[in-house]
């Protein structure tokens, strides 16, 4: 029987490398060479972040994915290139870890004033 590398079902597997915070945002996943799939996101950090898709994308998949996070006192739209990590199924969607690749450093800034906002 062959393995199917599209998924995983290990819920608590986490290879973050950096914190995250809880958001809840429209997103869009552009798949290359793929469909645009609409997406909710789950977290946010910044090296990657989860979004809930209606399907799962294997582990490597190139996209791009554009969402918005309130920083800096007004809202930053992003468009980043990113590679899926994982998927996982949860209730009737998939949810998948993507992690940012190639983002300029002032991005990654913004990212981490996001996630750490609040913190003391």
């Amino acid at each position: 029987m062959e393995s199917n590398n599209a998924f995983r079902t290990d819920t608590y597997a986490d290879d973050r490398r950096s914190p995250r915070r809880l958001c809840r945002v429209r997103a869009v996943v552009d798949v290359t060479s793929g469909p645009s799939l609409t997406a909710v996101t789950v977290d946010i950090g910044r090296d990657g972040m989860a979004v809930l898709l209606p399907c799962p994308l294997p582990d490597g998949t190139t996209c791009r994915v554009a969402f918005s996070v309130f920083s800096g006192g007004s809202v930053q739209r992003l468009d980043l290139n990113a590679r899926a990590s994982n998927s996982v199924f949860v209730r009737d969607a998939v949810r998948v870890g993507l992690t940012f690749t190639g983002m300029m450093p002032a991005t990654g800034k913004l990212l981490a004033e996001f996630v750490n906002f609040g913190k003391r």
